[in-house]
């Protein structure tokens, strides 16, 4: 990208087309070093900064980090006390919308729907503004969530505009909260599911009551399902959920998704089925954990449908060294609803709700070896594709007894 630059002028300029929300403009770093010195030479800001409880920073107008307290020099890592100076929060702590967005943090489709992004620019606007943002950043070991409080004031001090940035990390507080309503609200369903059969072998004989044994299997194993899916996530986030791969079949993961989701409540007059063509073939996984994120993904499906829709599971080689898995719905995202897809916080189902994608991407691509997306379009629906390589050497490691 070439950029001209003007000595006397102090904004470097970005064409507006390389940002999809807040603006791209920066101030050169002559301009940031000055602004810089000046509120490091008031007597009392740096102590203040330092006093806080939380991760603070100071930012210039066009959202660029002046100052740093030291909880924010710690918690992202840096071998420069300059390193910071001009850059934008998103882009310091590897923020992955940033990272692909045309001019770094703020500028990406998915900005919009950012609470740190949001209050940034509220607050320069002269309000102060409170919200919550969720962050993925790419870790070492695959996506990590980030969940933060986001407090900007705006300030006026040494005679230039100046954005007070607090951010409290709210990640654990977070993941309990959706952990505990979503554990609860899944085993209530089943549960009830249980109580409601129990309560019919009372009134029918026969071949009725064959049928309901059935039924309460079904039951059974959605019950011991939801029980291991919340161990396994709350394993996976702490990162000693252990993988132990074998060979496994194509078609017999695939019949197992569809008899788990068969008598579930969110299947009632939803049709689920294998669709014909599914590619037959062995490869090598952990089936434990293949079924989790499968799982997901088949119950979101069914989520989102009504009555009348089906939900299609499926399998199809992907070029001659991939295997790629399919789950379909015909219900069609909003595209806010898809620039916040995989967020660990995000839900369309309501508050606490919605780790369904968050899980299946962690168990995907930390622990599986692979890659996970989707597409949504009118006439077409919604599908969600799970990519893994067909040659892997067998991970062997001790798996938690279930």
């Amino acid at each position: 990208m070439n950029t001209e630059t003007n000595e006397q002028e102090s904004v470097v300029p970005f064409p507006s087309e390389l940002t999809y929300f807040a603006p791209s403009e920066r101030d050169d770093a002559a301009a940031l070093r000055e602004m810089s010195e000046r509120l490091e030479a008031l007597p009392l800001l740096r102590p203040m900064l330092e006093a806080f409880p939380t991760m603070a920073l100071l930012l210039s107008g066009k959202r660029q980090i002046l100052m740093s307290n030291r909880l924010f020099d710690e918690a992202v890592p840096h071998s420069d006390d300059d390193l910071f100076l001009g850059k934008r929060f998103g882009d310091c702590i590897g923020c992955e919308v940033a990272a692909e967005s045309p001019a770094g943090c703020g500028t990406g489709q998915a900005c919009r729907m950012c609470g740190a992004v949001l209050a940034m620019l509220e607050a320069g606007e002269g309000r102060q503004s409170l919200r919550e943002c969720s962050i993925s950043i790419a870790g070492e070991d695959g996506p990590q969530a980030l969940e933060y409080r986001v407090f900007a004031v705006p300030m006026r001090l040494a005679d230039q505009d100046v954005i007070l940035l607090s951010l409290v990390d709210i990640s654990d507080e977070l993941r309990r909260h959706a952990l505990e309503r979503i554990f609860f609200h899944d085993v209530l369903n089943t549960a009830s599911g249980v109580r409601s059969v129990a309560d019919l072998f009372r009134i029918v004989t026969g071949e009725e009551r064959e049928e309901l044994i059935d039924d309460l299997d079904g039951l059974a194993d959605q019950l011991i399902e939801e029980i291991l899916t919340q161990r396994d996530i709350i394993s996976a986030e702490r990162g000693d959920l252990h993988v132990l791969d074998t060979d496994i079949s194509t078609r017999d993961i695939l019949d197992h998704i569809s008899a788990l989701y068969r008598y579930h409540q969110l299947a009632r007059e939803r049709t689920l089925k294998i669709v014909n063509n599914a590619a037959e073939m062995t490869f090598i996984t952990d089936p434990t954990l293949l079924a989790r994120v499968l799982g997901n993904l088949t119950k979101n499906a069914l989520e989102a449908s009504v009555a009348g829709d089906t939900v299609t599971i499926g399998c199809e080689t992907d070029g001659d060294d991939s295997i790629r898995f399919t789950v379909h719905n015909p219900a069609v995202m909003s595209e806010d609803v898809q620039l916040r897809m995989f967020r660990r916080s995000f839900s369309t189902k309501g508050a606490g709700r919605g780790l369904g994608t968050y899980s299946a991407r962690l168990l995907t691509e930390k622990f599986l070896n692979g890659r996970i997306g989707f597409v949504s379009s009118a006439g077409e629906g919604t599908t969600f594709h799970v990519t893994f390589p067909l040659k892997r050497e067998k991970v062997s490691s001790p798996k938690l007894e279930e």
